[in-house]
């Protein structure tokens, strides 16, 4: 993360207007000119992942641009809008980049009607854009126009492709941060962007304090681009890449980790550069404390004390929990405060597979939010939830369970999350391809389940078919939880805690809402009337929910609100007679959750309840077919 100086460095930069000196800025710090360029070089990184670039114009100064379209001229005769105008910029991109075509002015002009002027204005403005920390030329000369430059210099381009495509999204949707890395598929592949991806998030969860969070997509774009690099077969040159003195070896062994799971899954081939390469940009990406910038002790303490008590697990004697809360927080407070947004790519993964710990740490959270002047978005509740379920692996208080697929994520996400439905919600789930098995450590595993023939010794394997059939359901359900199938079925369909919190007139049958909001104004106004809520509370679900959606793929949704406003704990469920867009999802069954502060002990066990029922089919599918309201509270209270 940055230091103080690099961030008074940065919003300073921020301020002007036009180009400014080396001189200016040291006048400004008051430091050395020597000082503000490697703070510059520094900084790149945090500048870059904030879409925004450093540009220097030699006798002019330096200034900070916006990789965002908004704001370039544009030519006089160039008749396209905003839209056309970065699509056609992006297939320029592409063409120079990807394919490393050779072209012409001429050619350009003629594909894309428009003309020569505007294709060199493009050129100009692209190469500004691609150029940032490497010497790719654009070269023209009689055998046409192409991008020139090292192995390095090409994968720093991409890159900054990469942060352009991401940054000029929303001219083309409302720019969800979920689908930041969706957008790359058409250009480095589904598989690849899939399986680095995946990758990638395991090695995170798994080492939380290894890369900062704010960089998590800088490093996950970096590792798409070498992998698809390496599937072109073009490697790093030895010479080229200077090896790093520090001690880098954590790092180094990192990097070859990453790079032979995706050897095992996409067919590639790695050379010790390579690694050296990708250990590099591990080591400059990894998480850093703001120096003498603590946070509130207090906060702390309360937060994991919340939690502990939240998921009915202890975790106040966790002191490596507690430091790196005290490391974290303080720049999510920074960024939160001053509206620099983190995009973690791998929220709606955190959700999905920690469900419930999310959620818990949410409602927890949101009572704290008026405290510190903040809202909490999912993105920061996604990195904090990793800290919290590395915690509980080390109380060990989960099981660690592998799935092993044919391809390890061809149908990895149909058996999370159907498993998930029937397991404990702290167990972890990990996923690997047969190949990946020899860099495992099998017997840190509870339990192995796989879907082809293993040649391993350990006391517990599990072969099940690819998509899960009731006996195989049955039979992950005793190895897991040590108990016969008459009763896990009995447990399953027991719901303790939500009954307590289920009322007969808080059961909307049947209702006409075609839109959350207007669910949301409207259910909140029927329980602020009968003195279950404050009016404060149906702002702060609407909040939350503009701050990340709480729909399931099931097409039900668990919306929560501050539980600060809420008078009395209700749970009202509501079943709408057509789905509706929720956020990603189309929904019509919803669980509006109102937990009053005396009862957020509850929450784990309430959520649990709930998870029960939107991961059962069974029941989800009767519930969609039931014709009255007694029914439906049947169903739900079984």
């Amino acid at each position: 993360m940055l230091s103080r100086r690099q961030k008074e460095l940065v919003e300073v930069m921020l301020q002007q207007e036009r180009f400014q000196t080396v001189d200016f800025f040291a006048n400004k710090l008051g430091v050395s000119k020597r000082t503000v360029h490697s703070e510059l070089k520094a900084i790149e990184p945090y500048i870059s992942s904030s879409g925004m670039f450093l540009e220097k114009k030699r006798g002019v100064g330096i200034a900070l641009k916006n990789l965002k379209e908004v704001g370039f001229e544009q030519d006089t005769d160039d008749l396209f809008d905003e839209y056309s105008l970065v699509t056609r910029r992006i297939e320029i991109m592409e063409m120079l980049l990807f394919d490393q075509e050779i072209t012409s002015f001429n050619q350009l002009s003629d594909q894309f009607l428009v003309s020569k002027t505007s294709i060199k204005n493009d050129l100009t403005l692209i190469m500004k854009i691609l150029q940032v920390g490497n010497h790719l030329n654009l070269v023209s000369d009689l055998q046409g126009t192409r991008l020139s430059g090292s192995e390095e210099d090409f994968q720093k381009g991409l890159l900054q492709f990469n942060r352009y495509l991401i940054s000029n999204f929303d001219i083309f949707d409302d720019g969800s941060v979920h689908e930041n890395v969706r957008l790359l598929e058409r250009y480095y592949g589904e598989n690849l962007v899939s399986a680095c991806s995946n990758i990638l998030y395991t090695y995170v969860r798994d080492n939380v304090n290894a890369i900062s969070d704010y960089y998590i997509q800088n490093i996950l774009s970096i590792f798409i681009i070498l992998v698809y690099r390496l599937k072109k077969n073009k490697h790093f040159n030895q010479s080229n890449i200077q090896k790093n003195q520090k001690n880098n070896r954590f790092y180094k062994k990192s990097a070859e980790s990453l790079l032979s799971k995706a050897a095992n899954r996409l067919k590639i081939q790695f050379n010790d550069s390579d690694v050296e390469f990708l250990s590099q940009h591990l080591i400059s990406n990894r998480f850093e404390s703001l120096p003498d910038e603590s946070v509130d002790r207090e906060l702390v303490d309360k937060l994991i004390s919340k939690v502990s008590e939240s998921l009915k697990v202890q975790l106040s004697d966790d002191v490596h929990l507690e430091e790196q809360l005290r490391n974290h927080i303080p720049p999510m407070l920074y960024r939160l405060k001053s509206n620099n947004k983190t995009e973690n790519p791998f929220t709606s993964q955190i959700k999905k597979e920690f469900s419930l710990t999310f959620n818990v740490i949410w409602v927890v959270l949101s009572e704290y939010e008026s405290e510190v002047g903040i809202s909490f978005n999912e993105d920061e509740i996604a990195f904090l939830t990793m800290y919290f379920q590395a915690a509980i692996e080390r109380a060990k208080l989960n099981k660690r369970i592998l799935i092993v697929c044919q391809m390890g994520i061809a149908t990895s996400e149909l058996l999370i999350n159907r498993i998930k439905s029937i397991l404990p919600s702290l167990d972890k789930l990990e996923v690997a391809s047969a190949g990946e098995l020899r860099n495992l450590n099998i017997e840190s595993y509870d339990l192995i389940i796989s879907t082809i023939k293993l040649e391993l010794q350990h006391h517990n394997i599990l072969y099940v078919s690819p998509f899960l059939n009731e006996e195989d359901m049955n039979k992950i359900s005793k190895y897991s939880l040590g108990i016969s199938k008459q009763n896990t079925t009995k447990n399953n369909k027991k719901i303790r805690m939500l009954n307590n919190f289920i009322y007969d007139d808080e059961i909307y049958f049947n209702t006409n809402f075609s839109s959350r909001e207007e669910l949301i104004e409207s259910i909140g106004s029927d329980l602020e009337k009968k003195g279950y809520i404050q009016t404060e509370f149906i702002k702060s679900v609407l909040n939350r929910e503009n701050l990340g959606g709480t729909d399931l793929p099931s097409g039900t949704s668990v919306p929560h609100g501050n539980s600060l406003y809420v008078n009395k704990t209700v749970i009202a469920i509501i079943k709408n007679k057509k789905k509706m867009k929720w956020n990603e999802y189309f929904v019509d069954v919803i669980f509006l959750i109102c937990i009053a502060s005396e009862d957020t002990k509850k929450i784990r066990e309430i959520l649990s309840d709930i998870y029960q029922i939107l991961d059962n089919p069974t029941k989800l599918t009767s519930i969609r077919n039931i014709k009255n309201k007694q029914l439906l509270l049947d169903v739900i209270k079984e």
